[in-house]
């Protein structure tokens, strides 16, 4: 085998592996979801992925919401629709992103954005999730909670943020 051949065999075998690690990421985004849905008791349709190419686009394809950035983590946006008891406001989605990366030994780092790390092992062909997921809950649920004393407090807003919720993005009935 020539040198030619050396390096277009070590390219083939960087793209399998790249291809083999972006499937094993996507799988373990994939269990993440389905653990929010369970964990939190959403409605399936009630917790979508954002589009990495446009954000406002919701989809359901792990794939067309996973990016990787210069971090070297996966990102992937989820948007949870969440609804007033009472109906009294419009439907809003709470926007979060998980973070991924695939250590040794199918171990996991899972957080959000310049948060707490979690290392994600798996247990019976599944992964558990717990830890990071009651760490997830307690962060959107004190974001609510704590919004508008921060609104009132700061005396401005970001534009493109409600005075309640990460990002107001109502939902048309």
């Amino acid at each position: 085998m020539n040198k030619y051949e050396q390096l277009c065999e070590s390219y083939s075998k960087n793209m399998k592996d790249f291809k083999l690690y972006k499937q094993e990421c996507h799988g373990f985004a994939q269990q993440l979801r389905e653990a929010i849905i369970d964990y939190y008791s959403i409605p399936e349709e009630k917790l979508r992925l954002r589009s990495k190419e446009d954000p406002k686009i919701l989809t359901d394809d792990i794939y067309a919401a996973m990016d990787m950035q210069k971090d070297t983590y996966w990102h992937v946006r989820f948007a949870i629709n969440l609804q007033c008891m009472k109906n009294d406001f419009p439907d809003e989605n709470i926007t979060f992103e998980a973070c991924i990366k695939k250590t040794i030994n199918n171990t996991f780092i899972l957080k959000l954005p310049k948060e707490t790390e979690f290392t994600i092992k798996k247990t019976d062909d599944r992964y558990n999730f717990h830890d990071f997921l009651d760490f997830l809950f307690l962060f959107l649920k004190g974001f609510y909670e704590n919004e508008l004393e921060r609104f009132l407090t700061s005396g401005h807003l970001p534009k493109e943020q409600a005075p309640i919720g990460f990002r107001f993005d109502p939902i048309e009935r």
